[in-house]
């Protein structure tokens, strides 16, 4: 019997993804406010645990921007960035986000991938997009980086010119514009190596000119470590929640873009692949991770078809770690141009304003979602916890609209309602239908006609019952018309009720 090789397509897409996920896992790590080689660990590992239970062959696992100023925004209130300590949250926190993961894909609770509204969505990636770009001016700018909020230490950094590092300014810009022209014009290069391993040696051949560097890097292989802050633990959890929904966002994005037509997705199966990548992560001192859209775009155009890729990634990745001390030499600035360029995709405008034309009231929740962004971060996570709120309470809102229309023929009358009939509501049609026998006392025969109405629960149609009934003390009959089917059972046995 022979097994399976994989594919050769797999081996050199999986490859090819490492070498422009090493940069960005520097970065990434950076931006959450650890070290740089913890990128790297969850950079390796990442993608190997992630494979062995994917639902889609597509998704490439690993740090991420967004992923990443989560991590910061839910650690910075507890613990101080850069310390030791940090680095044991963030691998407590990869560890409760894994779990959460986990437990939702056991109990197959996959359709929780689309629990949050687009509207709430959209809002939190504007508003998340704005404040990982702000977080990366003080690497553009070569400052230092100080406090625990992001807009503050922007703020810091651009208001005060005499700090600045003009080689540092011009080595963002110029690899801003390389990246972006790579992007568009040679998608299958490895750009952000090629920016990367330039500036190193720029920086190698004229110290200190493009500014600060990434500074010493370990060579070693992460090591298994439990020691981990446990008393953080309840902090930290609805922080974890938020990243693994959110977080869950872009895999499912990416799973169902690159869905093929001979494989169905399982969102389920995929939140366990997902949570195990960060489960591994955290026994060796990684971060957080998701699925990269960029780095899943690039593994599909270069031919991938399995999960093989991935595991080409994480082996790439793990086999160049002992060259990690080469990076040192690495200017920050690089770092920030390659945040920058990856957070361009989370600012684009254009969602936002078609939620503007498709409906005032969605537009406006995403753009309360942003401003609560901003204003509450970095306690992030409560600004999705408020903006899914709002979006419920306008829905519920919405759905509590019930129009009723009162109209009378002789000794007939009829009540036509539209929207949805439910508990919220319910009292409200047995007050207007009161209302109405009180004004036309003539009429001796009511129609409620529902045929207008979407939806019926138990309490609305238990309130027609109640209704039905009161109508013959008060001297009148009333009939119930275009209710579907469960709603006349329902009031043919509220009725042998009233009899008995």
């Amino acid at each position: 019997m022979h097994r399976r090789l994989p594919p050769l397509a797999d081996l050199v897409a999986g490859a090819s993804v490492a070498l422009v996920l090493i940069p960005q896992a520097l970065a990434y790590a950076e931006l959450a406010g650890l070290p740089a080689h913890h990128g790297l660990y969850a950079a390796a590992l990442a993608p190997l645990a992630a494979a062995l239970y994917a639902s889609s062959p597509a998704l490439q696992t690993g740090p991420t921007a967004m992923s990443a100023v989560l991590v910061f925004a839910t650690l910075a209130p507890w613990v101080p960035a850069g310390t030791a300590a940090y680095a044991s949250a963030a691998a407590l926190l990869a560890l409760l986000v894994g779990a959460v993961r986990v437990a939702l894909g056991l109990l197959h609770a996959g359709a929780l991938a689309y629990a949050l509204s687009g509207p709430v969505l959209r809002g939190f990636t504007w508003g998340a997009g704005l404040l990982i770009a702000a977080s990366q001016l003080p690497g553009a700018l070569g400052t230092e980086a100080e406090g625990a909020r992001l807009l503050g230490r922007a703020t810091r950094a651009l208001f005060a010119p005499s700090d600045w590092h003009w080689g540092a300014l011009a080595t963002t810009l110029v690899a801003v514009v390389a990246l972006r022209l790579g992007r568009r014009y040679a998608p299958r290069i490895p750009m952000v190596l090629v920016v990367a391993a330039g500036a190193t040696v720029a920086a190698v051949l004229a110290p200190g000119a493009l500014g600060p560097t990434v500074g010493t890097v370990p060579s070693g292989f992460p090591t298994l470590d439990l020691a981990l802050p446990w008393n953080l633990a309840p902090d930290l959890l609805l922080g974890a929640f938020v990243i693994a929904l959110v977080g869950f966002a872009e895999p499912t994005a990416i799973a169902r873009r690159y869905q093929r037509a001979d494989h169905r997705w399982d969102p389920s199966r995929e939140l366990l692949g997902q949570g195990l990548a960060n489960v591994a992560v955290a026994l060796f001192r990684g971060m957080p991770v998701g699925a990269s859209f960029s780095r899943s775009a690039l593994h599909h155009e270069l031919g991938a078809t399995t999960r093989f890729g991935a595991v080409a990634t994480g082996l790439t990745v793990l086999a160049l770690i002992p060259a990690a001390p080469l990076l040192a030499d690495l200017p920050r600035a690089v770092l920030a141009a390659v945040v920058l360029v990856a957070v361009a995709d989370l600012l684009r405008w254009g969602p936002v304003a078609d939620l503007w034309r498709f409906g005032k009231l969605q537009a406006t929740t995403a753009l309360a979602t942003t401003a609560l962004t901003l204003a509450l971060e970095p306690r992030i996570d409560l600004a999705v916890v408020t903006g899914v709120a709002l979006s419920v309470a306008l829905h519920l809102g919405r759905e509590g609209r019930l129009h009723l229309r009162v109209t009378t023929s002789g000794s007939e009358g009829r009540v036509a309602v539209a929207g949805s009939l439910w508990f919220a509501n319910a009292a409200r049609l047995q007050d207007d239908v009161r209302a109405a026998w009180h004004r036309h006392r003539d009429v001796e025969r009511w129609v409620i006609d529902l045929h207008a109405v979407g939806r019926i629960d138990v309490d609305a149609a238990l309130a027609l019952g109640a209704l039905r009934t009161e109508a013959g003390d008060v001297g009148v009959t009333l009939e119930v018309h275009g209710g579907d089917a469960r709603t006349d059972e329902r009031l043919a046995r509220y009725a042998e009720r009233a009899v008995r």
